[in-house]
């Protein structure tokens, strides 16, 4: 676990500290989906240019925590873990990445996609078994049977087309071209698209083992995970050279998408009396891409998001973890479904809450080794038990009240 610099925020108070981890976790995340919503509604090609964008701004948003300045001159600080270990992960984390986003333009609804990736449970399970020669106890695996069957039922009751005005912020579809760039109908992309999120599933289970086997042996302090945040993304950025072409022509699509407004007051005099857009000399008229507002603050937010989960893995256990994020997915979802009308139905509904309960009874049910240890102290009481019954019939130099001072004391001691 980290220490207390590790996760350092302003003031000494533990309840500010975990007042502003769940912020940047509920606020961050919740936010990013928010977002990312509003990108690919209008933009659904885009996920390869946004997975590049994202991975640049949190590269340069964490380059401070692995450079020191020596003589002046700026270096890389001395890694904890060595450069192979992470250039392993970085092909996992990419792909994850770039699987998650695509799956997005193949039809594949928000909602859908938040509940499927709820599944990640049961892949690791699996995995886990498989692969980390891993135990699970008869509680753990009905909880994941129970989140598996919610997520083929969710999966299986893909929303129609929400009805309706969609938010401003799109405008226009501006992607006829793109949406039907696949030349599928919907329920083949569909098809597809879920089939995507599988594969990223599997392979995001496989990079959690990874992870945990590089946390087990080099630790999990703030060094470790704030150098896996970094070398994660900017070691994956030369790897997206081969998507330049098609990130150009996102880029191209997203700055034509039509303009929003914003006027700032400016002190007379600062301005030409016929500066271009402004209705008097003393406004300025900037407009940005609609898009690209969408686009800032899915980036922005995705850093919130990141820095927040890791700050809350540090604190906490896996489990409480994995409790906290998946309410927080649940928070998501509510927000996709009330903001976008995202055509949620009974069967969207009934998947979700069994995923939701189900993946709350796993958390609480014990793990083999919590259940060995009880098995363990139990047959103490046994003994005991027994130990007593055998003095009974031997304690001829003892009372009847030495003989129970010697059990109550005994129980004493197993307790």
């Amino acid at each position: 676990m980290g220490t207390s610099d590790d996760v350092a925020f302003p003031g000494d108070s533990p309840l500010l500290d975990w007042a502003a981890i769940l912020s940047l976790v509920f606020g961050g995340c919740c936010s990013n989906v928010f977002a990312l919503e509003a990108v690919l509604k209008s933009h659904p090609s885009a996920g390869i240019f946004l997975t590049f964008v994202q991975f640049l701004y949190v590269a340069c948003s964490t380059l401070s925590t692995q450079v020191t300045f020596t003589g002046g001159l700026p270096r890389f600080k001395t890694r904890v873990v060595p450069l192979k270990r992470w250039a392993g992960q970085v092909v996992m984390f990419l792909a994850v990445s770039l699987l998650n986003n695509l799956a997005f333009g193949l039809k594949v609804p928000v909602p859908v996609h938040i509940i499927f990736r709820s599944g990640g449970l049961c892949v690791s399970m699996v995995v886990g078994w498989l692969a980390g020669k891993k135990r699970y106890s008869g509680s753990q695996v009905l909880s994941v049977m129970l989140v598996t069957v919610g997520i083929i039922v969710a999966t299986a009751s893909a929303p129609p087309k929400p009805k309706g005005k969609p938010p401003s912020i799109q405008h226009r579809p501006a992607t006829t071209a793109s949406t039907n760039a696949w030349g599928l109908a919907d329920n083949t992309q569909y098809v597809i698209g879920v089939a995507i999120l599988s594969l990223a599933l599997v392979i995001s289970a496989f990079m959690g083992l990874f992870q945990e086997k590089t946390y087990s042996k080099y630790g999990r302090g703030g060094a470790v995970w704030q150098e896996s945040i970094f070398y994660s993304h900017t070691l994956s950025l030369p790897l997206l050279v081969p998507f330049l072409s098609n990130m150009s022509n996102d880029f191209a699509a997203i700055t034509n998408t039509p303009p929003t407004v914003f006027r700032i007051p400016m002190p007379p005099g600062i301005l030409p009396n016929k500066y271009p857009g402004s209705p008097t000399s003393n406004v300025l008229a900037v407009g940005i891409p609609s898009a690209w507002i969408a686009f800032a603050m899915n980036i922005f937010t995705q850093g919130l998001c990141i820095n927040g989960v890791n700050r809350l893995t540090s604190r906490v256990s896996s489990v409480s973890v994995n409790l906290i994020l998946t309410v927080r997915k649940a928070v998501s979802l509510g927000i996709s479904v009330w903001y976008y009308g995202a055509g949620f139905n009974k069967g969207l509904t009934t998947g979700a809450a069994m995923v939701l309960v189900g993946t709350v009874l796993y958390s609480m049910a014990p793990s083999p080794a919590q259940a060995e240890q009880k098995a363990k102290i139990e047959p103490v009481d046994v003994i005991s038990t027994a130990d007593i019954s055998i003095g009974r019939t031997t304690a001829t130099q003892a009372s009847h009240a030495d003989l129970k001072q010697r059990q109550t004391g005994r129980f004493t001691e197993v307790k």
